[in-house]
C-alpha cells in the first residue's frame, strides 16, 4: 500500500482508534452486555481484534481518504466504508467471532458513518497539531 500518511499519523490514529474501541467496549460490552467477541467477558483473543483490526482499518481508511476531491466524494467514501464495516460485522456474527445480546446490525449501520467522520476529524486535528509544533 503506498503511504499517503506519515508514520506519526499512523501511530496516533492507531492509538486513537484503539482507545475509542476500548472505551466503547467498556460500556457496550462489559457494562450493558450488548455484544461480545468470541465469549462473554475478558479474554486474550479479543485483544487480537482490538489491537490488529481497528488500527489497520483506520490506517487504510485514512490513507486512501479523498482529501483533494469534492465533498460528495468524502460522503461516498465514508458510506462505502460503512457498507464494508456492516458486511464485515455481519460475517463476524455469522462466524461466531462476534455475538449480539440486544445489539442489532442496523445500530452499527447508523453509528459507523459517525465513527468514520470522527476518525477523519481526529486525523485533521493530528495534522494541525503536528504542523503547529514544527
Amino acid at each position: 500500500m503506498p503511504k499517503k500518511i506519515s508514520y506519526f499519523e499512523m501511530y496516533t490514529t492507531s492509538l486513537f482508534s484503539t482507545v475509542l474501541q476500548l472505551i466503547t467496549d467498556i460500556y457496550l460490552e462489559f457494562k450493558y452486555h450488548f455484544y461480545w467477541y468470541f465469549s462473554p467477558g475478558v479474554d486474550y483473543i479479543t485483544l487480537w481484534v482490538v489491537f490488529w483490526i481497528y488500527p489497520s482499518v483506520s490506517i487504510i481508511f485514512l490513507n486512501f481518504y479523498p482529501t483533494s476531491k469534492k465533498f460528495s466524494s468524502s460522503v461516498y467514501y465514508i458510506l462505502g466504508w460503512t457498507l464494508f464495516a456492516v458486511v464485515y460485522e455481519w460475517f463476524a456474527v455469522n462466524t461466531n467471532l462476534f455475538h449480539y445480546n440486544g445489539w442489532k446490525l442496523w445500530y452499527s449501520a447508523i453509528i459507523y458513518p459517525f465513527l468514520y467522520l470522527l476518525l477523519y476529524l481526529n486525523w485533521k486535528i493530528i495534522r494541525w497539531l503536528h504542523q503547529m509544533s514544527l
